[in-house]
């Protein structure tokens, strides 16, 4: 195997973060984790070093305090990974003040917050004909009465950074099944200053979703792309995948054809997840969000021969990668925990058909039997959290 001298920093943790690492250090590239707090990422045999910044997500001057000085202290040029939104709209920020010192795998600023903002990312579809749920985009109380005449009811009010609005209320979002209750929602989310879009909700389970997944070059051209297929998530219906199944990306060109020509409008740079969901009304697919950064399941394409958070350190640090989408199908990634909660409350599904759909897991969220120690930690804050 090659001997990586350049390291890597990861700024965040959580699944998305102990990915990041596994794909790397595996491959004998350092990781160093940046978080606020104890994180099971950090415990990971492949996190080299940890440095604990507080609340860094909202302190611009730490961050580039700590940037500053880890050049400092390091010969070579790191290369920098953000794990989650606000991590990645911060460094975006501050690449251009010192891309002489780091290796940014980031888009820019500007595109950053096309994508990341929700208020942003709709008018960005509808600007470039993305076929995409109705969204009304509110900007106060007088227009919301009006505008929800636009689409039917239930509505989801969705935040437009969805990092700070999970930090208050912790979900992804309100559903409102009448006009009080949208008004009563928005209010709410009002006096808090957060800004908020009303979305449309697509009928059809979890099932109905389907992720493209991969890394743009600086070019905006994909250097590697993979599809999946959401089989559960938790919570239901407006969660997160608990369970996913890798396909072929050739039956779903049609998914290809939309992310990559709207990435190249765009100009987009970096790894990259774009989320869709089937229609039934129309039979169309439509395009539900993107993550401008990694995301959860980043390991999932390593299992299957397609290690794309090590194409982009590779392409970021100047050596050559080539263009791939091949890899093993129907192979499956399991957030255990998360997809034990969903079979609990699923009406349908029997503890065998639960039991059952396990053939053929081969990645687990946290669990890795030749790295334990981040799942143990997971295990005993789960535990915690449930007593309290």
């Amino acid at each position: 195997m090659k001997s990586f001298k350049i390291p890597a920093i990861v700024f965040g943790g959580g699944i998305t973060g102990l990915g990041i690492a596994r794909n790397l250090g595996k491959n004998g590239i350092d990781v160093n984790f940046v978080v606020d707090g104890i994180d099971a990422a950090i415990f990971s045999k492949f996190c080299k070093k940890k440095f604990f910044v507080p609340n860094f997500r909202e302190r611009e001057d730490l961050v580039k305090c700590f940037l500053k000085e880890f050049s400092k202290k390091n010969s070579t040029r790191a290369v920098i990974f953000a794990a989650d939104d606000a991590s990645t709209l911060l460094l975006s920020n501050l690449q251009s003040e010192i891309k002489d010192d780091y290796y940014f795998i980031l888009p820019s600023l500007k595109i950053a917050q096309e994508l990341i903002i929700k208020r942003n990312f709709y008018k960005s579809l509808t600007e470039n004909e993305v076929p995409h749920p109705r969204v009304i985009l509110p900007s106060s109380s007088s227009e919301v009465m009006g505008g929800s005449k636009q689409i039917s009811y239930p509505i989801l009010i969705k935040p437009s950074i969805s990092s700070y609005f999970f930090k208050i209320f912790h979900r992804k979002g309100f559903i409102a099944n009448s006009s009080s209750e949208l008004v009563k929602y928005y209010n709410l989310v009002l006096k808090r200053r957060i800004d908020v879009i009303f979305q449309e909700i697509i009928p059809g389970s979890d099932s109905n979703v389907y992720g493209i997944s991969g890394y743009f070059n600086r070019k905006s051209r994909p250097v590697a792309l993979f599809a999946y297929h959401r089989l559960r998530g938790w919570p239901n219906f407006f969660g997160t995948s608990s369970l996913i199944e890798s396909v072929a990306i050739s039956n779903y060109s049609n998914l290809k054809e939309i992310i990559t020509r709207y990435l190249s409008r765009v100009s987009y740079f970096g790894v990259m997840e774009a989320e869709f969901k089937l229609d039934p009304r129309d039979h169309n697919f439509k395009l539900i969000e993107i993550n401008a950064r990694s995301w959860w399941q980043n390991s999932l394409p390593t299992k299957c021969g397609l290690n794309i958070i090590l194409k982009a350190y590779l392409d970021a640090i100047g050596e050559k990668v080539e263009y791939s989408e091949k890899y093993a199908v129907g192979v499956k990634w399991i957030n255990f925990l998360n997809d034990l909660r969903s079979s609990i409350f699923s009406v349908e599904m029997t503890k065998k058909d639960w039991i059952s759909s396990f053939k053929r897991v081969k990645d687990w969220a946290l669990f890795d039997v030749h790295d334990p120690f981040p799942a143990a930690v997971n295990l005993v804050k789960e535990m915690k959290e449930l007593l309290d």
